[in-house]
């Protein structure tokens, strides 16, 4: 086998290694942090985002290997990185509009979230390939890819919800407990009378979903300081009724509507 094959296989494999530490922990790390909270798992499930995932960093370490030089590698995997992940985005965010255009807007400044992988897929390449490291122990040889590994399960810890989402996550996941047994709209807990058709279309498993923009909601809710998180939550049940809440500091009552 050539050098370029050999290096561009490196790469397939370093890429599909260091996706795998990311994507597992990125995709469970909510779940283990919310323990018995319904979180909506998109299609193709959370295996399946977890082997995308992974196939994508894949894909994406082998076009940092494919080029001789390193630059232009790091760039393509990173437009290319830009590329998929927002058409992802594009794909399962409920306010097509207004994400479209902010994925164009931020095209390019996404790319620069990829461009550490393809940068750390040729370093590793460069010092696998270094002669001085051949004669020494495979697992000392193997060091990089660990650390690399172990900063990339560092780096999915990172996609773990804020406080303040956590928070309203379990008093949403109280007052669905609440209402959900409740058939009379006058006794339902006080968030929920907003919600047209509640008592007789919440039926069977729900799932929360963080949506983007809580402004979509029809709701009047508090002023907040700028920058202050309002956590927008949507509540999805399998027979397709859903509606959203947004919690405003102190993240106690909610303000829920149907959209």
């Amino acid at each position: 086998m050539d050098y370029n094959s050999q290096r561009r296989r490196t790469g397939l494999v370093l890429g599909l290694i260091l996706g795998t530490a990311y994507s597992l922990t990125s995709n469970l790390i909510n779940r283990l942090a919310l323990p018995g909270i319904p979180l909506y798992t998109p299609p193709p499930g959370e295996f399946g985002l977890i082997v995308i995932t992974a196939l994508m960093f894949g894909a994406l370490g082998l076009l940092a290997a494919w080029p001789d030089e390193a630059l232009p590698g790091v760039l393509i995997s990173g437009l290319a990185g830009s590329f998929i992940s927002s058409i992802w985005i594009f794909g399962t965010e409920t306010n097509k509009t207004a994400t479209l255009a902010l994925l164009v807007l931020l095209f390019l400044p996404r790319m620069f979230f990829y461009l550490p992988l393809g940068v750390l897929v040729r370093w590793l390449i460069s010092r696998m390939d270094q002669p001085a490291v051949q004669n020494i122990a495979p697992v000392r040889r193997l060091m990089p890819v660990i650390l690399a590994f172990a900063l990339m399960v560092f780096l999915g810890t990172l996609t773990r919800y804020p406080k303040e989402t956590r928070t309203a996550l379990v008093r949403m996941n109280e007052l669905m407990k609440a209402g959900l047994p409740i058939n009379t709209r006058a006794d339902l807990p006080k968030p929920l009378l907003g919600v047209e058709g509640f008592v007789q279309n919440a039926d069977g498993a729900y799932s929360f979903l963080i949506g983007s923009d809580p402004d979509v909601l029809p709701v009047q809710r508090p002023v907040v300081e700028y920058g202050e998180p309002e956590p927008f939550i949507i509540i999805r049940f399998e027979n397709g009724f859903r509606f959203g809440c947004v919690f405003s500091p102190p993240y106690v009552n909610p303000a829920c509507s149907d959209f």
